[in-house]
């Protein structure tokens, strides 16, 4: 059944595929993509039965008409992809916002703002990736196996150049063609996986922060700290204090 909202809607498809029905058209969406509703367009949604689909949900109504045209890549809605690293960073936003608006803290409303813009540029950034110059097949499925490389072995002491010449590349040319297809550098992509998972283990008291530097292939500790502290503006035993309290559930639809 056709609906609308009074709020702008932003959403990760968690797990699954859904339709999004529009008045001229239909939309698949698929696990990692994120669709944006601007309050007021009409749309429903279907979905397989057996397989079902998971949202997480952001509604808000501050949002710049310049700003909204933007996010309306697929007028009248919006549709971006993103990569599993980018999935995990726009749910560690919408945790945090979702935090400030239960919170009840000083200056929570600013803060909301100051998260949903920084949202808003996640996904923003991930649609001129596909903007960026052309990769053929063969380098696009050779980035792919990167990505996973860097996803599944991101524990280890790897070196970028090792993953060049084993996809068979340069060092320089892999370079290029990752930050073509990626947005950043290896390392940069790299690097912002590992500190993405220490967040996720430093919210588990169990793990030791020695634990999370040597699980995630830092040197030692004091590496791990310095690379942290750079990225956050904290160390990684401030950044657990502050974060490691009961999380409010996400907004999801089953």
């Amino acid at each position: 059944m056709p609906h609308q909202h009074p709020l702008h809607e932003i959403g990760l498809v968690k797990a699954g595929r859904c339709t999004i029905l529009l008045p001229s058209r239909r939309e698949l969406f698929e696990t990692h993509e994120v669709f944006f509703f601007p309050s007021g367009v009409a749309h429903g949604f279907t979905t397989d039965q057996e397989a079902g689909v998971q949202f997480v949900v952001v509604q808000f109504s501050n949002l710049s008409p310049q700003l909204a045209e933007l996010l309306s890549n697929r007028s009248p809605i919006g549709h971006f992809r993103l990569f599993p690293l980018e999935t995990s960073m726009f749910l560690d936003i919408v945790h945090r916002i979702q935090k400030e608006c239960v919170g009840d803290l000083p200056w929570g409303e600013l803060q909301c703002q100051a998260l949903l813009q920084e949202l808003v540029v996640l996904l923003l950034r991930s649609h001129e990736r596909g903007e960026l110059p052309y990769l053929n097949p063969e380098q696009q499925e050779a980035m792919e196996r990167a990505l996973h490389i860097f996803r599944e072995r991101a524990h280890e002491n790897l070196k970028i150049t090792q993953i060049a010449w084993e996809l068979g590349f340069s060092p320089q040319h892999f370079r290029d063609l990752f930050h073509r297809y990626v947005g950043v550098s290896p390392k940069a992509y790299l690097t912002a996986l590992k500190l993405q998972r220490s967040k996720c283990m430093l919210l588990h008291a169990e793990y030791s922060i020695t634990d999370i530097a040597l699980r995630l292939g830092f040197g030692n500790v004091q590496q791990f700290s310095k690379v942290f502290r750079k990225t956050t503006g904290v160390s990684p035993a401030e950044w657990r204090r502050t974060n490691l309290s009961p999380r409010p559930q996400l907004s999801q639809r089953p």
